[in-house]
């Protein structure tokens, strides 16, 4: 198989897997599996599987910012009802924009897994991501895990690969399909706390639309997970009440049975067959 089959093979593997864009605990188990496969060296799923449930809870209408707009409007439903509805269109954009995140990470960590070392597979992942992750599968191999220093050098390759490839383009395309300055503006610039920060710190955006300022959160975000220690930044996964503890206790186990059960359902053959 030519490694463009072998890429587009996983990729629509990944996508089968991610499932919908409401099955968000689907996705971290995902990224928690990538995460432990790769012996702790690749951090960069564990911090995305926190934005992704941290989101569920904020850009939902019955979130943080949804339970906001119904206190704001609640003397007028039929404007309550309208920004609600837009409130509605921007998580399923930001859902979009997050399942899309971990196809991709799914796609390029098992690409690169099987044929990164090979001639040509930098036309398929981005020649500074695939030297990280390539190194990745190194380390895993050799049994070894990396200092903080190369943990953070890792991240940050893959973390600008996902902002400009994947994120950019995502929030953009959000942000345009707003008719709404005053819901623009709240959308824009949410109050985040991810469940591992220490107490009483959030990061306050700008612009979640500047991909700059997003680079720069998700760094901080980062160095506050290897303070507070990568075994506790797993465990308070399950402090966002999204999912059953025993799925992050075991997402291999768990994973391996949502695949069995796809491929029992014949979507993944269905999907791999459309690419030869």
């Amino acid at each position: 198989m030519s490694l463009a089959a072998r890429f587009a093979a996983l990729k629509a593997e990944a996508d089968v897997l991610a499932g919908g864009l409401l099955e968000i605990p689907r996705r971290v188990l995902i990224l928690m599996d990538l995460y432990r496969h790769s012996n702790g060296n690749h951090t960069f799923p564990l911090i995305a599987a926190h934005g992704a449930l941290w989101a569920l809870g904020y850009f939902e209408a019955g979130g943080s910012l949804g339970r906001l707009i119904g206190k704001r409007y609640f003397y007028n439903s039929t404007e309550r009802i309208y920004r609600l509805g837009l409130l509605h269109r921007f998580a399923e954009d930001f859902r979009r924009v997050n399942r899309q995140v971990c196809v991709d990470t799914w796609t390029n960590y098992r690409f690169t897994q099987e044929c990164g070392r090979e001639r040509g597979a930098e036309e398929f992942v981005p020649e500074p991501l695939l030297t990280a992750l390539n190194e990745v599968h190194t380390a895993r191999e050799s049994g070894r895990t990396f200092e903080t220093a190369k943990q953070r050098q890792i991240f940050e390759q893959s973390f600008h690969c996902e902002q400009e490839v994947t994120v950019a383009p995502g929030v953009l395309a959000a942000v345009n399909s707003f008719d709404c300055r005053i819901m623009q503006a709240l959308c824009l610039r949410p109050l985040v706390r991810f469940s591992y920060f220490p107490a009483c710190r959030y990061m306050i955006f700008r612009n979640f639309a500047e991909k700059d300022e997003r680079i720069s959160k998700g760094m901080r975000a980062w160095d506050y997970g290897a303070r507070a220690g990568w075994k506790h930044v797993e465990e308070s996964l399950g402090l966002y009440g999204a999912m059953p503890l025993d799925q992050l206790a075991d997402p291999a186990r768990h994973l391996a049975e949502l695949r069995a059960q796809i491929v029992r359902q014949g979507q993944i053959m269905a999907g791999q067959g459309a690419v030869h």
